[in-house]
């Protein structure tokens, strides 16, 4: 993680925290800078094309994950073993010996 530090003009940081708080999407601004930093990413990220078939295939792995049961964070020794072995025996035909 990297923390980032934003200085803006008090009155957009006010107006900003009212509909914050009156629109219920956000509970804090930060939480609104950070989905506003991700919505931005999206549409940055489409002016680079191998950038952008990088995360589209990112996206894609992570779809594919969540259908097989994966609930995000990092794997276990026994997740990962069972993966190696589930490789292993499609893989096994490529290994020579």
């Amino acid at each position: 993680m990297k923390m980032l530090t934003v200085e803006m003009d008090e009155r957009f940081v006010e107006v900003i925290d009212r509909l914050i708080k009156s629109s219920g999407m956000y509970s804090s601004r930060s939480e609104f800078l950070k989905d506003s930093i991700r919505k931005n990413y999206e549409e940055l990220i489409k002016h680079d094309k191998d950038l952008l078939k990088i995360h589209q295939a990112g996206k894609e792995l992570a779809e594919t994950a969540r259908k097989r049961g994966a609930k995000g964070g990092l794997l276990s020794k026994k997740e990962k073993d069972e993966i190696a072995r589930e490789y292993m025996k499609e893989k096994a035909h490529l290994i020579k010996f």
